[in-house]
């Protein structure tokens, strides 16, 4: 019991240790968010009609478009993975259709060697009952 006491007890310090090092190791400086220009948080903003400082409208369009092409980009990354999804799941669809032609193929093969057998019976039967006709025959005529 005391075992498994301590173990409990050790194992929920490591977890706040843990917790607490992920809280310093967070910081609130520089690059914390990359979305807000650094010092926004500090002070009045007189003068500005954006969330960009004056005279930096023309730099922020700028990074918007570059920003914006990455994200197309993305789109059409998404988009290739749904259209290689769409290609599997044709290429499956054909692999089915295949394999179905294959089973239907062996199956007319094995009705057609059916068939086929059926045929030389009846043709041996044929020459089995011409074979006897010819022997009543020649029976006859002797």
């Amino acid at each position: 019991m005391n075992k498994k006491l301590i173990k409990a007890l050790f194992i929920s310090c490591l977890a706040l240790i843990f917790a607490v090092s992920l809280a310093f190791a967070q910081e609130k400086g520089k690059g914390h968010n990359k979305n807000i220009p650094p010092g926004w948080d500090e002070g009045e903003k007189k003068g500005w009609q954006s969330d960009v400082p004056p005279g930096q409208e023309e730099k922020d369009e700028k990074l918007k478009k570059k920003t914006n092409k990455p994200e197309k980009k993305q789109g059409k990354k998404s988009k290739s993975k749904i259209e290689q999804e769409v290609g599997e799941n044709e290429a499956e669809a054909q692999g089915e259709k295949v394999k179905q032609e294959v089973e239907e193929e062996s199956e007319m093969k094995v009705k057609e060697e059916e068939e086929l057998k059926k045929e030389e019976r009846e043709a041996q039967s044929k020459t089995k009952k011409e074979k006897s006709k010819a022997i009543s025959e020649k029976k006859k005529s002797e």
